[in-house]
């Protein structure tokens, strides 16, 4: 068993992780638009449609950007920001969200996981998921056995 630190996500940190996540599953799309619309950009004889994907290649990113900023920032979203701190074992992780709040999640509930370079994220469902920085283990003996005991084992289930 180990537990983590208290910790809190900044709105800031909660919009880095979810465009991070975005561009890590569709990288591709957004490449494939940029480099479509920068192409036409460069070509000489442009028609009224050459306008329009140059105007949407760089307009659809930026809108997808500031959908995903203003949900991040949203008031609706105040819960993600509070205090919270976790207990894991081997078969269950207790979380604690403030003085009040607890919730157990059996480790068999958990459906995935996905790595980032400083964030473990365990899904209970496609839009609701645990979120462990790498910053609230208190010795990386802890984020070792977190790593191999749950996440590991939930990612090869």
């Amino acid at each position: 068993m180990i537990k983590t630190k208290k910790f809190q996500l900044t709105k800031k940190e909660y919009f880095s992780f979810i465009i991070r996540i975005l561009l890590k599953k569709r990288w591709w799309l957004y490449s494939f638009i940029l480099f479509l619309s920068i192409s036409i950009l460069f070509k000489d004889d442009k028609n009224s449609s050459d306008i329009f994907m140059i105007v949407f290649g760089f307009l659809f990113p930026s809108i997808t950007f500031l959908q995903y900023w203003l949900f991040a920032n949203s008031k609706e979203n105040k819960i993600i920001f509070k205090e919270r701190q976790h207990e894991v074992f081997s078969d269950k992780i207790v979380s604690r969200m403030g003085e009040i709040s607890e919730g157990t999640i059996d480790m068999q509930n958990f459906i995935k996981v996905f790595e980032l370079k400083d964030l473990y994220l365990l899904y209970i469902s496609k839009g609701q998921c645990l979120y462990f920085p790498k910053r609230i283990f208190e010795t990386p003996e802890d984020e070792n056995w977190f790593r191999n005991e749950v996440f590991l084992k939930i990612k090869n289930k």
